[in-house]
């Protein structure tokens, strides 16, 4: 007889074996075959006719961990991996993309992106003027991290999701918990014909937890999220934050919530929640520093832009 926890330990285990290894080797140091790869899809973009060309290799993993109410409710791993070429022909822009990452479907791939640039060209009346830039051979960059989420053991997590659950449950009057942690990595491989060769891993973790307060007699019912954000760092993040005593405090606050006096009508003093901000940091400075928003080229409920190029060098 094999129970719960022995179960879902091992589905873990089967799907990291069948499906992460083939991209997970792939990305191993040294990238020679992620070298050979692009370097045939730019060989063969360029025996098309592009006068530039590009290619991304990428893999996308991630794991879901959810609980409620002191029960695990699912855990999922998933994992995408593909390639995207762009090329240049006759200052016009072509893209295609797949799946399946061989030498021989690179280059199929890289003949198709040429192929829509070709196809794009007579409706372009603007072509492509590159800026030059420097080419940057065997760069590689990592997110700073000390222990990999992906590595660590699936029971510590669920160990400590359900520790939340119980801390925000033994409060009085605290009617719902459900709490999960995310984990996201992203390898990319980009090479260009500009001589550049350039590997990135990016980690975000985010460790996350809701607690609900329902009144039976008044049918109302508050909730409070806990306050961590998604940090581009590994597990030690998770385990640095006061998580467990956060969800007493949390349930604490949704309970009194109920009794909160109904706020008086006059002149208050804002407070904006940092969530907040970064929405309005976003709408009034992130689109306005775009530049097809400063060129013109685009106008939306956002508005149009303020950093104009007239501004260039002054503002």
């Amino acid at each position: 007889m094999i129970d719960r926890r022995e179960f879902v330990q091992s589905m873990i285990a089967l799907g990291a074996a069948t499906t992460l290894r083939p991209a997970a080797a792939l990305f191993a140091a040294p990238n020679q075959e992620l070298k050979g790869l692009a370097d045939a899809a730019l060989a063969a973009a360029k025996q098309a006719g592009a006068s530039y060309a590009d290619i991304r290799i990428n893999r996308y993993r991630n794991q879901f961990i959810f609980t409620r109410d002191r029960r695990v409710q699912n855990i999922v791993n998933t994992e995408d991996f593909g390639f995207g070429v762009r090329v240049i022909v006759d200052g016009t822009w072509g893209f295609a993309s797949s799946s399946s990452v061989t030498k021989d479907d690179v280059a199929a791939v890289a003949r198709q992106a040429a192929g829509i640039a070709k196809a794009n060209r007579s409706i372009n009346s603007d072509p492509v003027r590159q800026a030059p830039v420097e080419a940057y051979a065997d760069v590689e960059w990592n997110t700073p991290l000390t222990k990999d989420p992906f590595e660590m053991p699936l029971q510590p997590k669920i160990d400590l999701l359900l520790a939340i659950n119980d801390a925000a449950l033994k409060v009085k009057d605290a009617s719902f918990v459900s709490a999960f942690m995310l984990f996201v990595n992203e390898k990319k491989f980009f090479a260009s014909t500009d001589g550049s060769y350039i590997t990135q891993s990016l980690v975000r973790s985010w460790p996350n937890f809701t607690v609900t307060s329902v009144n039976r007699d008044t049918n109302r019912f508050y909730s409070r999220t806990s306050l961590p954000a998604p940090l581009a760092t590994g597990y030690e993040y998770v385990e640095s934050l006061p998580l467990v005593e956060e969800a007493r405090v949390a349930a604490e606050e949704a309970v009194a919530m109920h009794k909160a006096k109904p706020a008086v009508q006059g002149r208050k003093t804002l407070i904006l929640h940092p969530t907040n901000l970064w929405l309005t940091i976003h709408e009034s400075v992130g689109h306005p520093t775009e530049l097809d928003r400063a060129l013109g080229y685009e106008a939306n409920f956002a508005g149009t832009s303020f950093l104009t190029t007239d501004k260039l060098g002054t503002f």
